[in-house]
């Protein structure tokens, strides 16, 4: 698949209402998708109902995802791509065993993006089509204070290298992986101190829609990462370096909290 063969493609976008997902929904208008843009709440977005629709709805539940299959193939036919953007994280240190907490951050960030390239395959059949699922670094190299989130995404990884065996010739199983992203993410992680590096949501979003058009079944936004997963492969000392340097960052933020707590 070529950049050119995005035209008129129609295409689901979750989480499409900040951050990466909307980046994504402005370069997919201006390769004349149609998009149905999925979030829990549409901020950013100003639907046409004709090239662009919205849906509301809660993608942490199969009752939301099969509701969102359901209203984009009533408003564009049809369904040729699959952009699985949505997701959160927390930043914390686990504490009491908690089984709900647990279920939440897997339930959108793995199972709904599991579930959603299993609906994409039941819809198309052996039809060509492409899912797009947003990983991250951290599903390769884990930081602290991020090991409920890193372990999402490092299902979704495992998931892809094993299911891309099962999809016909034209389907495709593709994984981006952003580093840090300049968006409200960290702020919605509990104000968490941003790792380094980071990059902007558009940069991401564009080497998204590229790898959307190319033969590339994993796409690393950030060349700095790649220099250091391929050094951590040589050194692995290098990245317990960086992860003893992050993990002061928490034990700091940590504090603070709990200052905070002491002030209320």
């Amino acid at each position: 698949m070529t950049t050119t063969t995005l035209n008129h493609k129609k295409v689901i976008v979750t989480g499409a209402s900040s951050g990466i997902g909307l980046e994504v929904v402005k370069l997919l208008l201006q390769q004349n998708c149609t998009i149905v843009a999925a979030a829990k709440e549409i901020g950013g977005l100003t639907p046409d109902d004709i090239q662009l629709f919205a849906y509301v709805g809660d993608l942490s539940t199969q009752e939301g995802i099969d509701q969102l299959f359901d209203f984009a193939l009533d408003v564009m036919g049809d369904v040729d791509i699959f952009v699985a953007n949505a997701g959160f994280a927390y930043y914390e240190l686990l504490g009491s065993p908690d089984w709900q907490h647990i279920s939440n951050i897997f339930n959108i960030n793995t199972f709904g993006a599991i579930y959603s390239a299993q609906k994409m395959k039941q819809l198309l059949g052996d039809r060509p089509y492409t899912v797009m699922c947003t990983a991250s670094g951290m599903g390769i190299l884990p930081l602290p204070g991020y090991a409920l989130y890193s372990a999402t995404k490092a299902a979704i990884r495992g998931f892809a290298q094993a299911y891309r065996y099962e999809l016909s010739s034209g389907q495709h199983f593709k994984v981006i992986y952003p580093i840090s992203t300049r968006t409200d993410f960290f702020k919605n992680a509990g104000n968490s101190p941003m790792p380094w590096p980071s990059q902007t949501a558009a940069a991401v979003a564009s080497a998204l829609v590229r790898g959307l058009g190319s033969g590339k079944r994993d796409i690393y936004p950030s060349l700095t990462f790649r220099l250091m997963n391929t050094l951590n492969r040589i050194f692995p000392f290098v990245l317990r370096l960086y992860a003893n340097h992050e993990n002061a960052k928490l034990q700091q933020w940590v504090q603070q909290k709990q200052r905070e707590e002491k002030l209320k």
